[in-house]
């Protein structure tokens, strides 16, 4: 096995991700679907698919969905969750998006979900040129621009940083985290992208908040070691303090950036 699936830097992340991200709006996908066309006679590709948060809920309506990242815990919760609702039609591959070879057959659709700062952006949209069937295209998930996107963000960044020191880019990132758009601006076939905002909300308690913080590469709960516990204690009395009823509802936003292909 290749040395970079190796040291994965979500290692420990994958209990969390799936209960504890906050959800993609529920337009997301309906819009992905309606933009590209998607049917139950078409493929899909989804890169650093995670647990699936993308991959199954597409797979309600295409033909099939290929399920590619490079953490084999998240390819296994994303089985573990695909087999608990009878998806049946998701091909899960552990490899990096830049390593895929997948043969002849084309696919409508490739989604990345809040994983395209993980890639070599050039070489995944080169890759895709040729994966993506004319009439297809890109379409990169995201949180919205405004930060931060839940107010108890900025405590729980200060607290964790009392622990584990200033956050810092991950090696195995791009260096032009989190910017997406030149690459695109580069690409031959996927300069001509548009992004939408979609809005929801989420409510959550104390134990989402710590869950949602232990999702993160530079925050999984393995960093914490000994002093998980004590971070914990420490951010559910400032958390208490920002909000004594303990329960946050939150305003957020889900981006979606279109990235249709340009026949060549």
């Amino acid at each position: 096995m290749p040395a970079s699936l190796d040291a994965s830097p979500f290692g420990g992340t994958a209990p969390y991700y799936d209960r504890f991200r906050a959800p993609y709006a529920r337009a997301t996908i309906d819009f992905i679907v309606e933009r590209y066309d998607l049917r139950n006679d078409v493929r899909a590709l989804d890169l650093g698919c995670g647990p699936g948060t993308i991959a199954i809920p597409l797979s309600y309506t295409v033909a099939e969905v290929f399920a590619v990242d490079p953490d084999g815990d998240m390819v296994a919760e994303g089985q573990r969750l695909a087999a608990s609702q009878g998806r049946q039609n998701i091909q899960w591959l552990r490899s990096r998006a830049e390593d895929i070879s997948l043969g002849e057959e084309l696919f409508r659709v490739a989604t990345i979900g809040q994983a395209f700062h993980w890639m070599d952006r050039d070489e995944v949209l080169r890759k895709l040129a040729v994966l993506i069937a004319d009439g297809g295209g890109l379409a990169l998930v995201n949180p919205g621009k405004r930060r931060p996107q839940e107010s108890w963000e900025p405590v729980a960044g200060q607290i964790a940083a009392k622990f584990l020191g200033p956050r810092t880019r991950h090696p195995k990132s791009n260096p032009q985290e989190p910017e997406h758009e030149p690459a695109l601006v580069r690409s031959e076939c996927f300069s001509n992208f548009t992004a939408h905002e979609f809005p929801s909300t989420i409510t959550r308690d104390i134990n989402s908040i710590v869950g949602c913080v232990y999702s993160t590469s530079s925050s999984a709960r393995p960093l914490f070691g000994d002093n998980a516990k004590a971070f914990e204690a420490e951010l559910t009395k400032a958390l208490l303090r920002l909000n004594p009823a303990g329960i946050f509802t939150e305003q957020v936003e889900t981006e979606v950036v279109i990235a249709p292909k340009r026949a060549r």
